[in-house]
């Protein structure tokens, strides 16, 4: 009678082991996590640059990260036809955190400017580094206690503490600075780090 227990635990061990292995294999969109940091990092740091220079008008913000954005849904549409359709339950399941904080950025910025307009506070949109950054943080940690990826929660730590940096710094130039150099160190490098490893994996 111990036989059929035995071969259900058998069978539970069996899947057990495919989903661990799971973890194994990288997470996936680094190409997309890459395209964003990169434009998006490059936007920030041209508002910089232009603050810096004394040069930025109000509908300069506008125009330029509307352009990175036109530039960003281009290179989106584009790059997520090569993102596989299917995965392990853990690389799912991180694609799945990655897209709701993507979402989450879109509605919040959309939210953003329409209270701007609103209420009339020019200033508000300022915001939107900081929580972009948390967002961010909040999403490498799912991806790491996901994947197990002990460089991931370093990443994690990194946007959040840019967080508080571009908080402290909302009435500066620095904090463009902060926000595109984060954007490049924590988004578009770690994006470059994760196609490597698919590379290596396939």
């Amino acid at each position: 009678m111990a036989q059929p227990n035995q071969n259900l635990s058998d069978d539970i061990a069996f899947m057990r082991s495919l989903a661990e292995a799971g973890r194994d294999r990288p997470m996936v969109g680094g190409s997309i996590l890459l395209a964003a940091g990169a434009i998006y990092g490059a936007a920030s740091l041209t508002v910089w640059g232009l603050l810096a220079a004394g040069a930025l008008e109000n509908w300069m913000y506008a125009a330029v990260f509307l352009s990175a954005t036109v530039l960003y849904l281009a290179a989106l549409f584009w790059l997520l036809r090569g993102v596989p359709r299917d995965g392990s339950p853990y690389q799912v399941a991180t694609g799945v955190a990655w897209s709701a904080v993507g979402w989450a950025i879109f509605v919040i910025g959309i939210s953003l400017g329409v209270v701007t307009w609103r209420l009339q506070i020019p200033n508000l949109m300022s915001v939107f580094p900081c929580i972009l950054m948390a967002l961010y943080g909040a999403a490498w940690l799912v991806a790491a206690t996901l994947m197990r990826q002990a460089w991931m929660k370093g990443v994690a730590g990194g946007a959040f503490l840019t967080a508080g940096a571009a908080a402290w710094f909302v009435d500066q130039p620095m904090m463009w600075l902060l926000f595109g150099l984060g954007l490049l160190a924590l988004l578009a490098a770690p994006g470059l780090v994760l196609m490597r490893q698919a590379k290596r994996a396939a």
